[in-house]
């Protein structure tokens, strides 16, 4: 926008230059107008990046960090702190009660995080569809979601969320209780595997790969209709992509989302980098990896998607089609894509565009929670036990219901959500001019929303807020019963539109777990990747044992 504005003004100068009645001196040349668009260029830098946010900006007043790198803000900070949401939770505590603290990121960029809970919903709910995804967040998401329902804004966002919700209702959500139940007995076999392979007294998993490729199980089921069998007994032995049922050789969903969420140092740095200039032109092999795995993705899926077309257009028209009794997301939207359907006139790259975003954000989510309840439960046996004799009271197969009545169960994934939000940041824009609590916010101002700002916030849930304790959710009080106090799942117009179904798929296989196996300890020190935009723990190394029946 500078470049064209200061390429403007240098032609406007020259044209009226070379144009003044009684000139005597020639026209301008190009290399004085070159020279006089680069100073008035670096000019406008100049105040952007060293005056505005000073001496100019409405927002200077808006309490924040003040130990800020010259050029690059917080950046620096961000890149070195333990998590992606240390530092957002570190300035809250220095300001818990502010509508907003602001930071400076790269080139002294402003960006504004709420904090209070007023300020949390005006952003999310009646502000919700005028800050939009930044430009530098579509560059790095888009290349792994594609143009799905999380990227979508305003009118299309809301015509394909009705278009979605089908799929993702309580009523469809209970046809999944078979899948659930299965793929939880998977995950406890895979223990007893771990088991068998140590000492046969205790097994060690790495949380993180384990939950991930069980989850991704799921999803290649109740998502694609597709049985992957990454942690199936039998299947150990068998590389990943031979497990796919017909899907593309040379890679995995597995592998494939790893190369996003947890890429080695070279590849954070052009993928995080990739969102201010372009990097994947670069001749490397980080790059090289990446681009085959978002590559062998959309291939799978729009042959899955074609594929499926396929199928249910000619069943219909040989009058042999049945809808499924429990219908697949991909099954769902050819469905209802037919004349009459809620997803007629769905485009191919939509249609895309949502399994891309589906199968990533939905199994790493689910999968980090997971690993934090195990981590939560080795270090607190009290807590274990007391979840193990709720979750024996039920029966082997329990079904939605039963587990929904739960109190101990929903306190204690409450509890792990608060304290480990999955999702560590929503990135917003300012699409237009707004006031939010009385502070007038510039179209074009970054907003990053950091749910743990309200989750791990001492004015709202008291001092024992670092402590875990799934009690409090028993006696709430104040702002604390606020739905805006509570948002690992976002709020407003936009809360997960999947969020029932992962809470179902994680008390389905806790209750599995929980009662057949004990967590012993933590197995070795661990990270956490950062920077991230899911807070995903990396080599956490939980120590099981299986409880005498």
């Amino acid at each position: 926008m500078d470049l064209i504005l200061c390429a403007g003004l240098t032609a406007v100068e020259s044209l009226v230059a070379n144009n003044l009645p009684g000139r005597e001196t020639g026209p301008v040349t190009k290399q004085i107008a070159l020279a006089l668009f680069l100073a008035q260029y670096l000019a406008v830098k100049y105040y952007r990046i060293f005056l505005y946010h000073k001496y100019f900006s409405p927002l200077r007043h808006v309490p924040g960090p003040t130990d800020n790198h010259f050029l690059f803000g917080q950046a620096i900070n961000f890149l070195k702190a333990e998590t992606p949401t240390t530092l957002y939770v570190k300035w809250m505590r220095e300001h818990p009660d502010a509508p907003f603290i602001r930071y400076l990121t790269w080139g002294n960029t402003e960006v504004l995080v709420p904090v209070n809970l007023n300020a949390h919903k005006e952003v999310l709910q009646s502000q919700c569809y005028s800050l939009q995804k930044p430009t530098w967040f579509l560059r790095i998401v888009k290349e792994v979601a594609g143009h799905g329902l999380i990227l979508m804004e305003g009118e299309e966002h809301k015509a394909h969320r009705r278009m979605l919700g089908g799929s993702f209702s309580l009523k469809n959500i209970r046809k999944l209780e078979p899948i659930f139940q299965e793929k939880a007995k998977d995950i406890c076999r895979y223990f007893e595997q771990s088991i068998r392979e140590n000492d046969n007294k205790t097994g060690v998993i790495d949380c993180t790969t384990t939950f991930s490729k069980a989850i991704l199980d799921i999803m290649g089921q109740a998502i694609l209709g597709v049985n992957l069998d990454y942690v199936k007994p039998g299947e150990e032995g068998k590389s990943e992509e031979s497990t796919q049922n017909g899907l593309k050789k040379g890679c995995s969903f597995h592998e494939a989302y790893d190369v996003f969420f947890s890429p080695k140092a070279m590849g954070k740095v052009l993928l995080f980098a990739n969102g201010f200039f372009p990097t994947r032109w670069l001749p490397v092999q980080a790059n090289r990896e990446f681009l085959f795995a978002m590559d062998w993705l959309n291939d799978v899926l729009t042959n899955l998607i074609r594929q499926r077309y396929r199928e249910v257009s000619a069943a219909t028209a040989a009058g042999k089609y049945e809808s499924k009794d429990s219908r697949d997301l991909v099954t769902f939207v050819v469905e209802e894509s037919m004349p009459g359907g809620v997803a007629e006139g769905i485009g191919e790259k939509e249609f895309l565009g949502h399994l891309l975003e589906f199968m990533a954000a939905g199994h790493d989510t689910s999968a980090n929670m997971l690993s934090w309840s195990l981590y939560i439960m080795a270090l607190h046996p009290d807590v274990q036990d007391k979840l193990r004799a709720e979750l024996n009271t039920l029966p082997p197969n329990p079904s939605y219901n039963e587990l929904d009545k739960l109190p101990y169960l929903e306190a204690f994934s409450k509890e792990v959500l608060r304290i480990y939000s999955p999702s560590t940041t929503y990135h917003r824009a300012a699409g237009r001019d707004i006031v939010v609590e009385g502070i007038h916010i510039p179209k074009g101002t970054l907003v990053d929303l950091c749910p743990s700002t309200t989750l791990l916030n001492p004015a709202i849930w008291g001092d024992d807020v670092d402590e875990f304790d799934p009690t409090r959710w028993d006696r709430l009080t104040g702002d604390q019963a606020s739905p805006y106090a509570f948002s690992p799942f976002s709020n407003g117009p936009r809360i997960c539109i999947g969020r029932q179904f992962a809470l179902f798929e994680i008390k389905t296989i806790l209750a599995e777990m929980v009662r057949n196996y004990r967590f012993v300890g933590v197995d070795q020190g661990f990270t956490v990747e950062n920077p991230g935009f899911t807070l995903r723990p990396h080599g956490l190394r939980v120590r099981l044992e299986q409880i005498s029946k």
